[in-house]
Parts: C-alpha cells; structure tokens; sequence
C-alpha cells in the first residue's frame, strides 16, 4: 500500500503540467505595470488598485468565451445572463477606482474566494447525498465521487488563496502583497494539479 501510494505520488507530481503562457504573462506583466506605474510617480495606492483591476478585467475577458459558449447550449439558450455578471463585474471595477482604498480591493478577493468555497461545499453536499442513493457497483458513482473529489480539490485551493491573501495583507506592506501573489500564483498552479492527479482515476486524469 506504501509503495503504491508513494508511486501515485511521484506520478503526479512528474506529472504536474508546466504553467500555460496566458496564465504566465498576466502575472509578469501585472508585476511590471505595478513597478512601471510607481516608478512614474503615481501614488503605490492608485497603482496598486489600477493593476489589480487590469488583472481582474483581463480574467473576466478571458474566461468570457468559455462562459458564454456554457450558456448558449441548445437546452440553456441564456447567453444574455452573461450581461448581469459582466455589468456586476464593471460596476466592482468602477468602485474600485473610484474608492482607490488597496484594501478594499484585496478584501473583494478574499470575497471571491469565501463565495467559491461556499458554492463548492454546497456542491459537495448535494453530490454526497445523490452518493447514498447510487449503488456502490455503479458507473454513475464513479462519475460522481470524482466530481466531488473535484469539488475538494477547489474547495482546498480557494481555501488556501483565502489564508494566503489574508496572511499578505497583515503584512501592511503593498509591495509585498504583489510579488507574494505573484509567487503564490505559481506554486498554487503546481499544488492545484497535484491534488487533481492525486484524487482523480488515472483515466480521468484532464492532463
């Protein structure tokens, strides 16, 4: 039992894909837009508020495509649901540059992340409960434990961005928040996978 566990270990951690260009170039480009806007003379507050309001702006526009494609399947024709979330988001970024509170900005993340975690251990608790009526033999039940194995996994990550965000923000220093989340960004994307490898059949493995 050891040995394959430490097996399936080393597996996913060789495993764990390496950090996509799109996801890369944001962070970097955040940390220049953040050393190039201070560097102007621009208050570290407006600056700081500026970038992480880029950031949130490109990752609305970049998941927009994969949302909007969700939404217009031929059973959920409801792709103008997408205009409320969108306009929500729009108004957020327009308080925020409005307030130009840093803090204000870095609670909306922490935000995010108690929302996400409230909608996964809600997913997981309606997916246990459908567990106990399936038989254990099942195909569906397999289907099902991985999908909550999944919910976990999302869970621990918004979770631990959650602790992290608030741990940097103690630290009352802007610029140790920025490249702290930067960093973190990275090792989250490896630790992500791992859990992911770690929880799902070899078969279901999405590498």
């Amino acid at each position: 039992m050891k040995r394959r566990w430490s097996s399936k270990v080393v597996d996913a951690v060789s495993s764990v894909p390496p950090m996509r260009v799109e996801y890369l170039v944001p962070i970097v480009v955040m940390l220049m837009l953040w050393v190039g806007l201070s560097s102007f003379g621009l208050a570290k507050e407006k600056s700081f508020v500026m970038v992480l309001v880029m950031g949130q702006t490109y990752a609305i526009w970049r998941n927009l495509p994969t949302a909007a494609a969700q939404l217009s399947q031929p059973d959920r024709d409801r792709s103008r649901m997408l205009y409320w979330p969108v306009g929500a988001m729009l108004m957020l970024a327009i308080s925020q540059l409005i307030i130009s509170s840093p803090i204000f900005s870095q609670r909306i993340l922490s935000a995010a992340c108690i929302f996400v975690l409230v909608v996964m251990i809600l997913g997981m608790r309606r997916e246990d409960e459908v567990l106990e009526r399936v038989s254990p033999n099942s195909v569906v039940r397999g289907k099902l434990m991985a999908r909550v194995s999944l919910l976990r996994v999302n869970a621990l990550a918004a979770g631990t961005v959650l602790i992290v965000n608030e741990l940097l923000i103690q630290s009352g220093s802007l610029t140790v928040w920025m490249t702290g989340m930067a960093l973190f960004a990275m090792i989250l994307h490896a630790l992500y996978w791992f859990m992911v490898l770690m929880v799902m059949p070899p078969e279901d493995n999405p590498v």
